[in-house]
């Protein structure tokens, strides 16, 4: 072989060399280009959903206002009975402070809310109550001012052994909440953000 065909293939050898070094250069840049392109479009459909997220967001807020407002109202009723015994010693109490002594019967059991993991236990109270007129009524409007949580379930009013005195049957429901379960259960619930890879 002479030496002008060794350097034809050197020569040769030379060029496919750069040929291939060039197309794998070019390939690495295409590709690197097309990840750039996908991260872009990725972040910009994060943004966008970030966005559609936060306007969401404000949407549910001004629409549940009147509803957290009311919340926030009741949040120191609920939270004053917590257990039966607060219910319990409220009853007595106002009993007490209204001067109601002529306590016929009395009786308090507990009932549990299987499903209801917000109010899972109620007090039931039922009382039978005799004496003066305004006392009895004056009674009945401070347990809803102590225990405005708690539902009448029955209020039967009939006349008393003297003609000043009546007599009534009551009975309610005081609902004990456990707003830290309901907050547990919130949080479960609540959806993970997306994290996006760019």
């Amino acid at each position: 072989m002479n030496p002008k065909q060794l350097a034809c293939i050197i020569l040769l050898m030379v060029i496919g060399t750069m040929t291939y070094t060039a197309q794998i250069i070019h390939k690495k840049v295409a590709t690197t280009r097309a990840e750039a392109e996908d991260a872009e479009t990725a972040a910009l459909t994060a943004e966008s959903e970030r966005s559609t997220a936060e306007i969401g967001t404000t949407v549910y807020k001004a629409n549940t206002e009147d509803l957290r407002r009311f919340l926030r109202s009741w949040l120191p009723a609920i939270e004053h009975v917590q257990t039966q015994q607060e219910a319990e010693q409220n009853i007595e109490l106002s009993l007490r402070e209204r001067g109601i002594n002529l306590v016929r019967s009395r009786k308090t059991e507990s009932k549990t809310s299987v499903g209801n993991k917000l109010i899972p236990r109620s007090v039931i109270t039922t009382l039978t109550i005799e004496e003066e007129f305004a006392k009895v009524l004056n009674w009945l409007g401070d347990i809803e001012r102590r225990l405005p949580t708690a539902r009448m379930k029955v209020v039967q009013i009939t006349g008393g052994s003297t003609i000043t005195q009546l007599k009534m049957d009551v009975s309610f429901e005081t609902p004990i909440f456990d707003l830290a379960a309901a907050d547990a259960d919130k949080k479960k619930a609540a959806p993970k953000p997306k994290v996006t890879k760019s």
